[in-house]
């Protein structure tokens, strides 16, 4: 099915998947990384270039051009990040508690990022997705709908 989105709608749709699937790589492939070097000197520059993202520069106007439901979801998984970043700029725990909060971070950030990105590609096919209400409602798909939700974690 082809969607009905204007040639600006669907660019703009492109480029928050492509900015949250670069932010989501970099926090969770390089995490080993990032906090080894946190933990060696305590610096937390680290972290400004690791959770750098083009959707936080975005303006109203940028953002006028998303479906709704793409601006919740968008909106939710940045939250999440931003949080995690929050945490990781002002925590003074212990490097294995850190870890331990990152992990638990990355499993609420992936779930929202799984989101993000089935809404995008649902309104870039023109598919709907009204039944979907919450995260919670994701477990009601099946992975015949959705494969790429559920690829296996690395």
């Amino acid at each position: 099915m082809k969607s009905n989105h204007s040639e600006a709608s669907s660019r703009y749709m492109v480029l928050v998947k492509i900015d949250a699937t670069n932010l989501f790589d970099r926090i969770n492939e390089r995490k080993s990384d990032y906090l080894e070097m946190f933990s060696l000197k305590r610096d937390r520059d680290i972290f400004k270039s690791i959770f750098r993202s083009r959707f936080s520069k975005s303006t109203l106007f940028d953002l006028s051009h998303l479906p709704l439901e793409v601006i919740e979801v968008s909106n939710d998984f940045y939250t999440e990040v931003d949080r995690l970043f929050w945490y990781l700029m002002h925590t003074q725990d212990m490097p294995n508690t850190i870890e331990d909060e990152i992990i638990r971070y990355l499993h609420i950030i992936r779930k929202k990022f799984d989101v993000l990105t089935l809404y995008v590609d649902a309104e870039l096919s023109g598919t709907t997705l009204e039944h979907i209400q919450s995260d919670e409602d994701l477990s009601s798909i099946s992975t015949d709908q959705v494969p790429f939700l559920f690829e296996e974690e690395q």
